[in-house]
């Protein structure tokens, strides 16, 4: 009978290990997820933000670059993870404000500069780097108030658009 018992109990903890885990998942946050232009589906994974495409039956990772989405919004990936947007952020936690730059920052206005309005130089040096001060931006932005943020990444993004590395996507 001691078989039994232990067959049971271990059963049990099975049981109760699964379903600890699963909440936990829940507590997390939710994939992201979104359908490319071709009917594939973009997943975000919450916690590692790494980015897979999935067709069917086949999972793969989503290579570096910029995707289209089919309602015309954009998935920049880097270094085989997703650049962070407004729609992740909700999905993974609802509850957290969500810092949204102004459309009239000169982060936006910087990237839209050098890598273009079609996203044709994003993987450019300074692509990257304006990128960069958007994101430092938004985080400076959370953690702070909106007149903060003019005198801090907002100056930088600014002056940024007057240096020479900065050039223009041609």
């Amino acid at each position: 009978m001691s078989w039994f018992r232990s067959y049971w109990l271990r059963l049990l903890a099975g049981l109760l290990g699964t379903t600890l885990l699963m909440s936990a998942s829940l507590v997390i946050g939710a994939e992201w997820s979104g359908t490319l232009q071709d009917g594939s589906r973009v997943e975000v994974d919450p916690s590692t933000h790494r980015a897979w495409r999935t067709d069917g039956q086949q999972r793969a990772p989503l290579w570096d670059g910029v995707h289209r989405l089919d309602d015309g919004s954009v998935v920049i990936v880097q270094g085989g993870r997703a650049v962070q947007s407004q729609g992740m952020l909700e999905a993974w936690d609802p509850a957290s404000p969500v810092s949204v730059l102004p459309q009239t920052s000169a982060c936006y206005e910087l990237v839209d500069r050098v890598c273009g309005l079609d996203f044709r130089c994003s993987l450019s040096d300074p692509c990257r780097l304006a990128n960069d001060l958007v994101d430092m931006a938004k985080a400076a932005l959370t953690a702070k108030s909106t007149s903060q943020l003019d005198g801090g990444v907002e100056a930088q993004c600014r002056e940024a658009l007057t240096n020479d590395f900065f050039v223009p996507c041609e």
